[in-house]
């Protein structure tokens, strides 16, 4: 038979076992959020910052990201902060055995048209946004062109 000192301690062990278990997993956890936070990066490759471009046409926005088809992230783009967000095309890395991946945004391409506004004359502010469905995550990357005739 156990003495009563023995089932004390038994008593003892478990709720700290339970708070050191915790802090472990916690502390992975931390980690873990950190290191996503850190790989998830967007950029706009074209326009470039400062470029000079046409009012008339229609814009083809276009960069990279850090969302490759397995990550289950997407891109969209925001001109002049007119919302909704516009979803990007995912181009991917083309593969000559599996073709285009549809959810791969490690490259991406944007053509501004209707329904979106045009540019305007002047200053124009264009937002690439990369988030993810995981980790509720989202990252930004804005260039600025300069609207022409």
């Amino acid at each position: 038979m156990k003495t009563s000192y023995e089932m004390k301690g038994k008593q003892l062990l478990w709720p700290l076992f339970g708070l050191v278990a915790f802090e472990i997993l916690l502390s992975a956890t931390v980690s873990g959020y950190a290191i996503s936070s850190k790989a998830l990066d967007v950029s706009i490759t074209s326009p470039e910052n400062g470029q000079q471009v046409p009012v008339s046409k229609n814009l083809l926005i276009s960069g990279i990201s850090s969302a490759n088809g397995t990550n289950n992230c997407e891109v969209s783009v925001i001109i002049n902060n007119i919302k909704p967000y516009q979803k990007a095309v995912g181009i991917g890395i083309p593969s000559h055995l599996t073709g285009h991946i549809s959810n791969d945004y490690s490259t991406w391409v944007y053509r501004l048209g209707f329904p979106y506004p045009p540019l305007k004359l002047g200053e124009n502010k264009i937002t690439a946004k990369i988030t993810c469905a995981a980790n509720n995550l989202a990252r930004f990357n804005t260039v600025n062109v300069t609207g022409v005739q």
